[in-house]
């Protein structure tokens, strides 16, 4: 059996995307960040591998035909670059790998607000494992749906910027852009 998936690649202002849809679905499954295109296909590329299962292969074709999906490549491209909170369902997407924890612990991220940070610590409590902090930032590191499932809100318990998968400093410059725009729309 065969599972296709479509890639398609944006720039932005702030950052290069990878963007991988489900073609069954036409749901947003991987969102990569980084400018630097092949890389970011090769990591997908060796991700999918990992996932195949003998009765299951993962082939990852370039979205040539983007009318299908094309107003979910302009949502990403304006929740990026205009910092905007996009109202829910703009993007569909779906997790499609994951643990079960780590699945949890997405879900519980999908209620943290734009513009607002918490610990490590605070998602483990509300998803009822007060200590497994180290494991909730184990699974932030491996949300494949950069800022759809917003790990870049998690901070440490000494309420510092710690780890994040494309890096730290766009981690501050994504927060930064959220409190901004949250001042401003607080001005009108």
């Amino acid at each position: 059996m065969e599972e296709q998936f479509y890639y398609a690649y944006i720039d932005t202002v702030v950052t290069g995307v990878l963007l991988v849809f489900r073609k069954r679905t036409r749901s947003l499954v991987i969102a990569s960040l980084g400018n630097d295109k092949q890389l970011l296909l090769d990591k997908v590329e060796a991700f999918l591998k990992r996932y195949e299962k003998q009765d299951m292969k993962y082939k990852l074709r370039e979205l040539k035909d983007t009318e299908k999906y094309k107003k979910s490549i302009e949502n990403y491209r304006i929740y990026l670059e205009k910092k905007m909170p996009l109202p829910s369902g703009a993007i569909p997407f779906e997790f499609l790998f994951g643990t079960e924890f780590q699945r949890k612990v997405w879900n519980e991220l999908l209620k943290v607000e734009h513009g607002h940070v918490v610990t490590y610590g605070d998602i483990a409590r509300r998803i009822g494992k007060p200590t497994a902090a180290r494991s909730v930032g184990r699974a932030c590191g491996s949300n494949n749906l950069a800022l759809l499932v917003p790990c870049h809100r998690i901070i440490g318990n000494n309420k510092k910027l710690t780890g994040y998968k494309w890096s730290c400093k766009l981690k501050e410059r994504l927060l930064n852009n959220e409190r901004e725009n949250e001042k401003n729309l607080n001005r009108v």
